[in-house]
């Protein structure tokens, strides 16, 4: 296992991801608890806790530790020289799957208005992590390209991010409840 220092561990690109999940797992917290509508008080619990699986995923390797895991796999059965097409193929599918999501969150979280940008953000959350799980070299180009301290990832993160707490508090501010 291969150690660490402090600095290495945490560099501004993973203090970006974390801040930024950090922030939209906390605000839907705070929805959750405000939200007058049970709905939205649900939605808000559900996308929150998936926001602190991200900052764990990003604190602690896990989406690094799955991809060593697999490509191991793929190299102990041959199959990693021929990854390539079959990770083109994977890219394509999520596509799909991710532009099938986003119609069916705008017609059936059409209301109240930010519920379904919310969604969204966390539907890019949750392509970009298996973007990165699939590591097809020209993706990983241009996601872990530099730019300045950070990388583009950690833009998509931040984005993503920002879609889903400010979408999360658009839907709640209709009918707070009061603590």
């Amino acid at each position: 296992m291969e150690m660490r220092t402090t600095a290495e561990w945490l560099n501004p690109v993973r203090i970006g991801g974390m801040a930024a999940y950090f922030v939209a797992s906390a605000s839907c917290a705070a929805v959750s608890a405000r939200a007058a509508s049970r709905r939205i008080s649900r939605l808000a619990a559900i996308l929150g806790a998936f926001q602190v699986v991200l900052v764990l995923d990003i604190t602690f390797d896990l989406r690094w530790k799955l991809y060593e895991w697999l490509q191991g796999e793929a190299v102990a059965y041959g199959w990693y020289d021929r990854r390539h097409w079959p990770q083109v193929g994977m890219l394509t599918i999520l596509a799909l799957l991710l532009l099938t999501g986003v119609t069916i969150v705008r017609r059936r979280f059409a209301s109240p208005p930010g519920a379904a940008l919310a969604i969204e953000g966390s539907l890019l959350s949750l392509g970009c992590w298996a973007t990165e799980i699939i590591s097809l070299h020209s993706t990983d180009a241009v996601l872990y390209h530099p730019a300045g301290p950070l990388m583009i990832i950690s833009f998509v993160w931040i984005l993503a991010s920002a879609m889903t707490t400010v979408g999360i508090f658009r839907a709640g501010i209709r009918g707070r409840r009061v603590l």
